[in-house]
């Protein structure tokens, strides 16, 4: 197999559980972590079934530093981009991306081949935060 991109997803709910059911059949990716608040949620329900590691706080998901090449942060939580990014400086991490609703979106109408970009549920999530 050649090479793969490790990516993690902060929200498991309506971006981030479609982006992960598309990520699971690319061979190419491998999905190191969902974290979630709500340990019923879409997302981590279909984490768990896949043994995808889960949990509920982003903070424990950032824990795993370079472990992670891209992270979605689809939370809709502003404090929680500013967290990954403190967290990622603490590790000295330079290597994880931190990849926004945005992002997602365009991902995910180009995979659908569509006209209009997805979407957001998330309208104030903007920027680097």
């Amino acid at each position: 197999m050649g090479e793969r991109v490790r990516i993690a997803i902060v929200g498991g709910g309506r971006m981030g559980t479609p982006l992960m059911m598309d990520l699971l059949a690319r061979p190419f990716v491998e999905i190191v972590g969902l974290a979630d608040r709500d340990p019923q949620s879409r997302g981590a329900i279909l984490a768990q079934q896949n043994d995808i590691f889960f949990c509920e706080d982003a903070d424990v998901l950032a824990s795993r530093g370079e472990e992670i090449d891209i992270i979605f942060d689809l939370s809709g939580d502003p404090s929680v981009k500013r967290s990954l990014k403190d967290a990622f400086v603490a590790q000295d991490n330079r290597t994880t991306i931190i990849l926004s609703d945005l992002t997602a979106r365009l991902i995910m109408s180009l995979v659908a081949d569509s006209q209009e970009l997805v979407a957001t549920v998330h309208p104030d999530d903007r920027g680097i935060g």
